[in-house]
């Protein structure tokens, strides 16, 4: 009982302290894989509008090299010409070289021609290209969307030859300064581009990677544009931000455009770090092969507030409760030492009135006694019965108040004695008889122990005052009062049965309750202190027994166990 109450208060300042901080915890986790999920699609973000801007520089570059295709057709007479397509070839800064294919199946090679003189540079072109011009399908029109979803992988490592994809793309037309650059290189006039079968091939070889565009003419002949790699990376480069802008636009944080080998080609940001890529997007056709990479710092995937964000509300909740419940702990100790005063004072009072409410008795008794001798007026005798009556229920309510503080205390001692059972329930029913006979009860007792017995003679007579007292506060004009007694084993056995209204089932447990009483018409208006029934069953259960509520069809039915000592 000592530690109930700041155990309670303990229980009180954690339970909500912990629930809110496991709620906020959730809660902060939750955030943070919110924060992380935008972090994300911002970066993917990103990541995308670059690889659009590279998209559209091809599409643009594709609508200006399809007006080349077109002039240099128109030029041809019936064959190209190798001496124009050299010249285009040399006068132009976006083209690295050039190709003709025809034939049947399209894949034999017209320019650089087979019967001519070749020079170093295109004997070197043909050894690398040699491998595409064989794979004729590689010059079939494939419609590629841009805006698809991006590869998650590079393409698979092969022969150091090889081709990623081969594709068409559509876009508006390209930019003056791109048309005019081209123009004046292969000394032609920009007009608009008719649609035809064309594409993108991305080749690998053994100096890297090689951007080709196709167009297939009227005759079936196909013109291969390969691109100046070093002219393309810059132009590439021109459209990325640079400098202060993309310090300005990443923050802490960096872009990398990675070709296939692995090598940085560009970056921008204001984050110096080697380290994994935070995210990897693979760029579209035709540069499937490279990719971008966002490197941020690693504490960057997680912004969310720090777990001081937490810990100081709870902590603060913490003291508040704490000094809550401090003050109710103060307040309630308080409260117990007032009442355990007003219990002591009880105690107290009871036990003084105890010594002269026995000399009333006694006195009463005696004086009764001796005027019963003389023959005196009835009247008189009645009031000392009156006299010794009340005295008597005095003391059985003195008795209940000091043996309801014991056993709150803990300090209830049993005197176990040895005497007759029997004998001390008839002289207990005897001292009742007269105020039972008021009350319209007569008492019928079937004597069954018939021993000596050691139990407390004390305890067994305190708990029948009460039945007893009881019955003739609610059983009052119901008749026969019937005590039996008789052994069980170790266990003196008493039953105590009226024939009055009797307890309700749902009443048979709380009329145990220490200060409880049922209302109804019986028991309104009747004067109790309510401990009398709980204190008669605390003794029995002290004296190794019980005191239970057995069911009857008439009345109420108590049955006492007591156990005896040997």
């Amino acid at each position: 009982m000592t530690y109930r109450a700041p155990l309670l208060l303990v229980l009180l300042v954690l339970l909500p302290v912990l629930l809110l901080g496991w709620l906020g915890l959730r809660l902060q986790h939750n955030e943070q894989q919110l924060v992380g999920l935008q972090l994300q699609t911002l970066i993917e973000q990103q990541l995308q509008s670059v690889d659009q801007q590279l998209q559209t520089h091809f599409r643009q570059l594709e609508g200006v090299l399809q007006q080349q295709a077109q002039r240099l057709r128109r030029q041809a007479d019936p064959d190209y010409s190798a001496e124009n397509l050299r010249a285009f070839v040399k006068g132009s800064a976006y083209v690295q070289q050039l190709f003709v294919l025809g034939g049947t199946d399209g894949s034999e090679r017209l320019f650089p021609p087979r019967f001519e003189p070749l020079s170093l540079e295109e004997q070197h072109f043909v050894e690398q290209m040699q491998p595409l011009w064989q794979s004729p399908d590689l010059f079939r029109p494939r419609a590629v969307d841009p805006l698809a979803q991006v590869p998650t992988s590079p393409p698979s490592a092969g022969d150091p030859q090889r081709y990623l994809a081969s594709g068409q793309l559509r876009a508006p037309a390209a930019p003056a300064e791109l048309a005019l650059d081209l123009a004046d290189s292969g000394r032609l006039e920009a007009e608009p581009a008719s649609s035809g079968p064309s594409g993108w091939i991305a080749w690998h070889a053994n100096t890297g990677l090689m951007q080709v565009y196709w167009w297939r003419d009227d005759q079936g002949r196909t013109l291969g544009f390969v691109l100046n790699s070093a002219r393309l990376l810059s132009d590439l480069i021109n459209r990325l931000p640079d400098g202060e802008e993309g310090d300005r636009q990443l923050g802490d944080a960096e872009i990398r455009l990675v070709d296939s080998r692995g090598g940085v080609l560009y970056s921008w940001g204001g984050y110096r770090a080697e380290g994994n890529a935070l995210r990897l997007l693979w760029l579209n056709h035709p540069l499937g092969s490279w990719r971008l990479e966002y490197h941020a710092p690693a504490g960057r995937q997680a912004v969310a507030p720090g777990w001081l964000n937490v810990a100081v509300p709870l902590l603060l909740l913490a003291l508040g409760l704490g000094l809550l419940g401090y003050l109710l702990y103060r307040e309630h100790g308080r409260e117990l030492r007032l009442a355990r005063q007003r219990v002591n004072f009880v105690n107290q009072v009871s036990h003084e009135l105890k010594t002269p409410l026995t000399n009333v008795r006694l006195y009463a008794e005696m004086l009764h006694e001796r005027l019963g001798d003389e023959d005196q007026d009835p009247g008189v005798l009645r009031y000392l019965d009156v006299i010794t009556g009340e005295s008597q229920r005095l003391s059985r309510l003195i008795d209940n108040v000091l043996s309801f503080s014991r056993l709150q205390r803990r300090q209830l001692r049993l005197r176990f004695e040895s005497g007759d059972v029997d004998e001390q329930i008839a002289r207990i029913l005897q001292t009742f008889a007269p105020l039972l006979r008021q009350r319209g009860m007569t008492v019928e007792f079937s004597a069954g122990i018939d021993a000596t017995l050691r139990y407390d003679a004390g305890t067994l007579e305190q708990i029948l005052n009460n039945l007893l007292s009881n019955c003739e506060k609610y059983a009052a004009d119901s008749g026969t009062l019937q005590v039996q007694s008789w052994r069980e084993g170790s266990l003196i056995c008493i039953r105590v049965q009226d024939q009055g209204p009797g307890i309700e089932a749902s009443e048979r447990q709380r009329i145990f309750e220490p200060f409880y009483r049922s209302s109804n018409k019986l028991t309104d208006g009747v004067a109790g202190t309510g401990i009398g029934l709980g204190l008669a069953r605390d003794l029995a259960r002290a004296h190794g027994g019980d005191l239970v509520v057995e069911p009857c069809e008439h009345g109420a039915c108590f049955l006492i166990r007591l156990e005896a000592q040997a």
